[in-house]
């Protein structure tokens, strides 16, 4: 798996966890993959944390993906107040599918990020471009 590949990459261990049993629509994949991956890069580059957790789960009718790490943290406002791309592409990601991000950082006590996502989203953004 890509998380595999980037753990042994980056000399780290992820704690991945799917408990999502529903085939999701493609939109709704690709964006939690692009989600996944800007977290994932900025954690690793920002906490220098050796593990971190994913995990994705079904949850009231919504797919949530949450991920986390004990590292050093940072102050969000300031992240999305910045030049920087990660955060806002992320937020912006998920808004298209209808979907929530939330990131939850404490200086010195890690990062969690998490992600709540309809799952039948995709198919009326597909609808409302099409």
């Amino acid at each position: 798996s890509w998380c595999k590949e980037f753990a042994e990459r980056q000399k780290m261990e992820i704690d991945f966890r799917n408990d999502v049993s529903t085939i999701l629509p493609l939109e709704i994949g690709v964006c939690l993959f692009r989600v996944l991956q800007e977290a994932l890069h900025n954690l690793v580059k920002q906490s220098g944390v050796k593990r971190i957790e994913v995990q994705l789960s079904e949850q009231s009718d919504e797919i949530h993906l949450t991920i986390s790490d004990s590292g050093r943290g940072f102050d969000v406002e300031a992240a999305l107040r910045s030049k920087g791309l990660g955060l806002t592409s992320m937020r912006e990601r998920i808004r298209l599918v209808n979907g929530t991000i939330a990131i939850d950082s404490k200086p010195m006590r890690g990062t969690t990020i998490r992600v709540r996502v309809p799952p039948e989203s995709a198919q009326g953004v597909q609808r409302a471009a099409g």
